[in-house]
Order: C-alpha cells, then sequence, then structure tokens
C-alpha cells in the first residue's frame, strides 16, 4: 500500500498539473463550440420497439390510410347555442381560413360541410349549416338535430359547443408542427375565437417539449443550487465548492458534446441526462474531498494527503462508477432506441465524471493551498454521532434485523398491487390548461384518443365492397360502437349506408347497407363521384383487399383498453373463422398500450441482469462469496420499499417508472461499496474484523451520510415537477437512495458482524 500511494504521490506535481489543466481546458473550449450544434429531437415514433411486429403492420396500414395522429381537433364554445348566426359566420370565416395554411389538407366543420342529394332533378350538394339568414340557421339546426351521426361528431349534447376538425399533412417535423399551430392560434385570434379549445398531437407535443425545456433548466439550476448549499455546510470552503461542481459541471458539457459529436440528439429522455450526471458524478468527488479532508486531519502534508485519498478510495470509486454504468447499460434490454441512448450516453457520462474525478480534482488540489487545519478537521464533528450510532446498532442488532425483516415482508406483499398501466397524457396534471382541454373534448366529443381497425380479404378473388364483406364491417362496427366504446365510428359500411340514404332524398330509413345489389353498386358509384380522392382512401386500398374502420374514445388507461383488447380479439376470433376475412386492431394509442406492457418487463429483467451483474463484479474483486450477499441484501430492500410505495398509493408501473428500478440500485449500491472498501482496507492493514468494521464505518460513513444527502438533494427537487414521470422519478429515487442509507448505516454492519468470518474478505 506504501508504494503505490508513494507512487502516486509521484505523479502529483506542479507540473502535471498544469498540463492536466492544460488538456482539459483545451478539451473544454472545443466542447462548448461543439454544444452550439446541439440539436433536439422529439420524434415519439422512435419510442416503438423496431422488431415488435406489431410496429410492422402499423406501418403498412398507415401506408395505406395515413396517419392516425394527423388530426387537430378545435372546440368552439358558445353559451346558450352554437346556433347563433353571428357565432356562425365567424366559425365559416375560421375554417375558410384553416383551409388556407400551409399543412392543412382538409377541414371538416359544419358550416362548409356538405352532402349529395338524389332529386328528380339529378344529384346536387346540400350544405349543412347555412349562415346567410336566421331562418336557414333555425331550418338547418333542426335538420342536424334530427341526423344523429352528424350532431354527435360536430356538436355537444347541449348545443353550446362545436367541433371543427383539421387534417395536417403526414409526417410534418417538429419545426413544421409547431409553424401550423402557431399559424391556427393566429387564425383563432383573427376570427375572434381565441377561447377556442385545441387537442392533438402537434399541440400537445409543442406544449410538452416547451415545459420539458423549462423544467430542464430550473431543475438542473435548483439541483445545482442544493448541491452547492449542501457542499458549502459539510466543507465550509469556497474551493470545495467551486472544484465539485467544475468537475461536475464539465462532465455534463463534455457528455453533451460527445453526444453532438456522435451525431445524437438530446431527447425526451436524455433532456434529463445534464440533471442526473450532475448529482450522480458528485458522489466520486466528495469522496475523495471527505478522504483527503480526513488525511490532512491526520497529519499528512498535502500531496501525501492526496495521494492517500486517491489510493484508498480509488477502488471503492471505480466500482462505484462500474456498478452505476452497468445499471444504466442493462437498459439496453429494452427494445426502444431511445432509451438504449439514454442508458448508454448516461453510463458514458459516468465515465466522464470517474475521469475527471481523478484528473482535474487532483490536478485543482495540488495547485490550490491546502485548507487551514481548522476547516480540514471541520467533518471530526461526526465522529461522535457515528460512534453513537454505532454502538446503538451493535446493541440493538437483533431489533435491527426484525424491523428490516418486517419492513421487507410488508412492502413485498404490496407489490402485486402495482398495476401496469399508461395514459396518454399521464405526465400532465390535472389541472393544466391542456389537459382540461382534453379532459372537454373526452366529455363531449367522444374523446381524442384514436381506435383504428384494419379488415383484410384473404381471398383476392372478393372486395371490400360485396354485400356479405360489408356485412361483416357493419357488425364489427356495431360491436366497436355499442361494446368496446369506441365513438364515430366509420367505415366503408357506414359510408355506403348514408350513400344509399342520400339516393333516398336522405331518408335516414334508409341508413343501412342495400339488400339489392343494384343499389349497392348505385350506392359505390355515387361514393366514388362524391367521396373519391383521398377521403375514399382513407377507408379502403387501392387493391380493394383493405378496410379501415375509424373513431374516437376516452382515455382508460392502457390497463382499461388492454382487457377490451382481448375481449375484442376473443370476439373477432369467434365471429369471423371460416368467412376469409380478417380484422386486427392497430393505431398509435394501440402500440402505446402494448409497448408499455412489453417495456415494463424489458426493463425490469435488465433489473435482473443488473444482479447478476453487480454480483459477479463484487465477487470478483472481493473474491468472497459472503461479502457479495452482503452488499446485495441491503439494495435489494430500498427496491421493494418503493415497490411497495408505488403498490400502497397507487403509482403504476410504466416505462417512466420502471427505469427508476434500474438507475436507482445501480446508484444505491454505491455506498455499500465504499464501506466494504473501507472495510477491506482496514482487514489488510491487520485490524481485526470488529475493529476493522468500526474503524471503516466511523470514516466512509462520513461520506456516505453526505453524499447520500447530497444524491437526495439532487433527486428531491425534481418532485416539484408538473411532469408526473419526472415527479416520480424524484420521489422514487429519493426514498431509495434514503432507505439505502439507513440500511447501510444500520443493515450493513449486522450483516458484516453476523455473515463475515474474522479473517481477510
Amino acid at each position: 500500500m506504501k508504494d503505490r500511494t508513494a507512487a502516486i504521490e509521484r505523479l502529483l506535481t506542479r507540473r502535471n498539473a498544469r498540463v492536466v489543466l492544460g488538456v482539459v481546458a483545451l478539451i473544454t473550449v472545443c466542447a462548448v463550440m461543439i454544444t452550439r450544434q446541439v440539436r433536439f429531437d422529439f420524434d415519439f415514433e422512435r419510442f416503438f420497439p423496431t422488431d415488435d411486429p406489431e410496429l410492422d403492420r402499423y406501418l403498412a396500414f398507415r401506408d395505406r390510410f395515413g396517419s392516425d395522429t394527423d388530426l387537430l381537433l378545435i372546440g368552439l364554445e358558445q353559451a346558450p347555442s352554437v346556433f347563433e348566426r353571428s357565432f356562425l359566420v365567424r366559425s365559416d370565416s375560421l375554417a375558410h381560413r384553416l383551409e388556407r395554411i400551409p399543412d392543412v389538407e382538409e377541414v371538416q366543420a359544419p358550416t362548409i360541410a356538405s352532402e349529395p342529394r338524389a332529386t328528380p332533378f339529378g344529384l346536387f350538394r346540400i350544405p349543412w349549416l347555412r349562415t346567410g339568414a336566421d331562418s336557414l340557421v333555425k331550418a338547418d339546426s333542426a335538420r342536424i338535430w334530427r341526423d344523429g351521426d352528424v350532431r354527435d361528431l360536430f356538436f355537444t349534447r347541449r348545443g353550446d359547443g362545436m367541433l371543427v376538425l383539421l387534417r395536417t399533412a403526414p409526417g410534418l417535423s417538429k419545426m413544421r408542427s409547431d409553424s401550423l399551430l402557431m399559424r391556427v392560434q393566429r387564425t383563432l385570434r383573427h376570427t375572434g375565437l381565441a377561447d377556442a379549445r385545441i387537442a392533438g398531437r402537434i399541440q400537445g407535443q409543442y406544449h410538452y417539449i416547451q415545459e420539458m425545456q423549462r423544467e430542464l433548466v430550473v431543475f438542473f439550476s435548483s439541483s445545482v443550487l442544493l448541491l452547492v448549499v449542501v457542499l458549502a455546510f459539510t466543507f465550509r470552503s469556497w474551493w470545495s465548492v467551486l472544484v465539485p461542481v467544475c468537475v461536475v459541471g464539465l462532465t455534463v458539457l463534455w457528455q453533451v458534446a460527445l453526444m453532438t459529436v456522435l451525431g445524437k440528439a438530446l431527447s425526451v429522455l436524455t433532456m434529463l441526462l445534464p440533471t442526473i450526471l450532475f448529482v450522480v458524478g458528485m458522489s466520486d468527488v466528495v469522496h475523495i474531498l471527505e478522504r483527503y479532508r480526513e488525511a490532512l486531519g491526520n497529519g499528512h502534508q498535502k500531496r501525501r494527503a492526496l495521494a492517500l485519498a486517491m489510493h484508498e478510495v480509488g477502488l471503492a470509486t471505480f466500482l462505484t462508477s462500474l456498478t452505476t454504468a452497468v445499471g444504466f447499460l442493462t437498459l439496453h434490454t429494452s427494445a426502444i432506441q431511445p432509451i438504449r441512448e439514454f442508458g448508454t450516453y448516461t453510463a458514458l457520462g459516468v465515465g466522464l465524471a470517474y475521469l475527471l474525478a481523478f484528473t482535474l480534482l487532483p490536478a485543482v488540489l495540488v495547485l490550490v493551498p491546502a485548507p487551514p487545519r481548522k476547516h480540514a478537521t471541520t467533518t471530526s464533528g461526526w465522529t461522535p454521532f457515528l460512534q453513537a450510532l454505532y454502538g446503538r446498532v451493535l446493541r440493538g442488532r437483533r431489533e435491527i434485523l426484525w424491523v428490516f425483516a418486517v419492513l421487507f415482508i410488508a412492502c413485498a406483499l404490496l407489490v402485486p398491487r402495482i398495476k401496469v398501466n399508461n395514459y396518454l397524457l399521464e405526465d400532465w396534471p390535472e389541472d393544466d390548461p391542456h389537459k382540461v382541454d382534453f379532459h372537454y373534448f373526452e366529455e363531449h366529443f367522444g374523446g381524442v384518443r384514436p381506435f383504428e381497425m384494419e379488415v383484410t380479404l384473404a381471398d383476392t378473388s372478393r372486395r371490400i365492397w360485396d354485400a356479405d364483406v360489408l356485412d361483416v364491417i357493419e357488425h364489427i362496427g356495431h360491436y366497436a360502437e355499442h361494446t368496446y366504446g369506441a365513438n364515430g365510428i366509420t367505415s366503408p359500411a357506414t359510408l355506403v349506408a348514408r350513400a344509399a340514404q342520400v339516393m333516398n332524398a336522405g331518408d335516414t330509413a334508409y341508413r343501412h347497407i342495400p339488400e339489392d345489389p343494384a343499389e349497392l353498386a348505385r350506392a359505390e358509384q355515387l361514393l366514388q363521384r362524391f367521396a373519391g380522392g383521398p377521403t375514399l382512401q382513407g377507408f379502403v386500398s387501392a387493391d380493394g383487399r383493405h378496410a379501415r374502420l375509424t373513431g374516437r374514445m376516452e382515455d382508460q388507461g392502457g390497463y382499461v383498453h388492454r382487457g377490451k383488447n382481448k375481449a375484442m380479439n376473443a370476439w373477432i376470433d369467434s365471429s369471423l373463422t371460416g368467412t376469409g376475412i380478417l380484422a386486427h386492431q392497430t393505431g398509435m394509442a394501440y402500440l402505446i398500450d402494448r409497448n408499455n406492457e412489453t417495456l415494463s418487463r424489458q426493463l425490469l429483467l435488465g433489473l435482473s441482469l443488473a444482479f447478476v451483474l453487480i454480483a459477479l463484479i463484487m465477487g470478483l474483486v472481493f473474491r468472497n462469496v459472503r461479502v457479495t450477499l452482503i452488499a446485495l441484501l441491503p439494495n435489494i430492500l430500498p427496491l421493494v420499499v418503493i415497490a411497495g410505495v408505488m403498490g400502497l398509493t397507487g403509482i403504476d408501473l410504466k416505462v417512466s417508472t420502471s427505469i427508476i428500478f434500474t438507475i436507482a440500485f445501480g446508484i444505491a449500491v454505491d455506498d455499500t461499496i465504499h464501506l466494504l472498501g473501507k472495510l477491506r482496507i482496514e482487514r489488510a492493514k491487520g485490524h481485526a474484523l470488529p475493529e476493522a468494521m468500526e474503524r471503516a464505518y466511523l470514516s466512509a460513513g462520513r461520506a456516505v451520510i453526505v453524499t447520500s444527502l447530497m444524491l437526495c438533494s439532487g433527486f428531491i427537487t425534481l418532485i416539484a415537477s408538473d411532469f408526473a414521470s419526472v415527479h416520480y422519478m424524484g420521489l422514487l429515487v429519493s426514498i431509495t437512495l434514503f432507505v439505502a442509507l439507513l440500511a447501510d448505516l444500520l443493515l450493513l454492519p449486522v450483516l458484516v458482524r453476523s455473515l463475515m468470518r474474522d479473517r481477510g474478505p
């Protein structure tokens, strides 16, 4: 040990320190220039696994019929009734202005909609709602109210709200989507309808990203501020605050620059990376500083004290960085590219933090004056507290084991209560104006969540327009609307039924699929003439073998929808067997529910892999099965506790919360490693197990408490986030770290004294 410490001390020269600072400065200047080119990627479709056959089915469906996320809903309100001529004139002006906006492909509104009407004099288009005179408004509103389909599609039940639908161009980039949304909002202001409600992908995406970017700045700044306060209170010197902040700050800067050089943009997940790296990276710095100050307090000169610190915490810090990186790298068990990238680049960031902690930090400490002896020994105030705590632990070993056992069992019993569940706008608080608008459309216009189903003919000689096929499609639509819970189902069957009504002077009694083949052929011809082009292509494929059923529904959560999907699939299997007709649900919302369940399982599998890998690492380093077991037991408990908290409080398991388990385990095990690493050093000095454990507890215990407080203070700021996923990450990781700290301070010494033999580990 003395030889290694001496070798390190020989490297800690002022010349080497200046070289390190020069290299770091050069890299930092380059990093600053590179980060000016940082890009953001908000393509939410990248969150679907590329190896999922359901994704292939959806992409083929989208190629045939268009995307189900290209709709923008605008809700116009007017009390006591929207059927007021002045209001309808403004609504009509809005609809026509919206049609002229770039990237708007279609606008559906009552004031511009019309339908063909067969008369003895030929076919004519009859507007649904004319605004030329009060008498026309009165007559048309009465006609609309008698037509349940139009009424339910465009108007609220009380008649005080009206819907305008925009279909946008497919595959819009975020820039074009934002530009489109801004134009729509300007148009609403110009027509005096600025208080309209809006919902849809481009609106949700815009506000979600705006809020995420704002929170990135707010919570990163808050975390830095809290960490500075903890550092200042703990070390009470300016250099002990400035140096760690600079080291970890450069880690974040270098990491973002590295991602930019590699052509990777910041995504919704990696936007959390700066905050996580800043908090996690601080642990290495604090452990070095703690041991450095302890050595100074013991009378060593500056270079010798620094060499001792680097040698004694070097292995433990390397292991903690390795285990934390392993925790993030196990996110590669996910089939989702952004999650894998998040794991990869966070693990790289942990490695950068370790590199800078053992290069930049020593270089700065070599060049700055050593703190006065009174500052170097301020942490000695922890010694009486730790001595008293350790004594209580030894006297209450049996009680500690019972308390932790009861806690483990109680939380384990709550785990089955956890549900795999998700909502479309689950991240937004209930009082958010945009979520309020979302609920408005849920309540009054059948919901925002899209329902999509594809019907395929196995027999190439048949067509969607065949009478028996249309009957089956109508049957499916009836089930989807009346049993499954979808609203406003539109399909080739509903289009043919309305065409039959048109051919009979608009009489709703004729709104059904004609039984007469000649009538059915006429209805098809009418559709081809008046609803051809993009409209008809949105429901029947060019080869006539694929059909689309589409509608909207309330978002009841993935847990409920998966149950409904299972029941619908069973019904389809029993109803369509032997017909040669295949039906399969698809669409963005369907994929989100399916993938959330699959991803949660994959990420929990990654957690199991992290257990195995970290156990192997510990086994290889300590070469002792008992030590490996001792290292893992105190860190299984915090994970069971947060699972119990989730079960007790009703926090659902989804992608954002399942990631927390892997992250938390990789971070929480660090303090255990530092305690066991210090124990290993004390045993190597020849101390008996009881004395070695006490010395390790008193020495490393200070750093364990400080780093745990810092990590908790960094993550706990996230609890104030308006986004549920960020809020729960802050809450659950903070709980994990606190329980892990208690386990390390109370349970770990008991396990060491009970399971380890009195010989070198």
